[in-house]
């Protein structure tokens, strides 16, 4: 590497260190607050499949144990609350014997309208799927869904 390289890259290098300490000062501006997850049942698509998401109650540490609820059966859900980074992470129990019917689930909360943040709330991501017991298939098992609460 030429000195003119060696040059630009320890500029590079110095300035990835010295602007993220730059933008986190204080400015003075109060910080925004995150807003909870809203608990009850939600209004739930996942891959076309209309049901709930219900999550009655969180533990202080994030946690939660719930249902997905379906015309025809319901499931336990057991997962994580991540209030800073607005994400829930839960896993669907099909048949909880059987790991392979089991689902993943990670989703983001944001305002249904970014005009009233504190209005109606949805949740959206993504899920995968182990085996044919939870819905997979050889050619996909990886989905997408969202969650609407009023």
């Amino acid at each position: 590497m030429n000195t003119k390289a060696r040059m630009l890259v320890s500029i590079l290098f110095t300035l990835t260190l010295v602007l993220p300490c730059s933008f986190g000062a204080d400015t003075g501006v109060p910080a925004q607050t995150t807003p909870p997850l809203p608990l009850g049942c939600w209004n739930m698509n996942a891959n076309g499949s209309l049901g709930l998401l219900c999550i009655p109650a969180l533990e202080s540490d994030g946690s939660f144990a719930g249902s997905m609820v379906f015309e025809n059966y319901s499931n336990v859900v057991t997962g994580l609350w991540s209030s800073g980074a607005q994400q829930i992470s839960f896993l669907r129990l099909g048949i909880v014997t059987n790991p392979l019917s089991y689902q993943s689930f990670t989703g983001f909360l944001f305002p249904a309208d970014a005009s009233n943040p504190s209005g109606p709330q949805m949740l959206a991501g993504s899920f995968s799927v182990f085996g044919p017991p939870g819905g997979g298939l050889q050619s996909r098992n990886f989905f997408g869904w969202t969650a609407s609460h009023p």
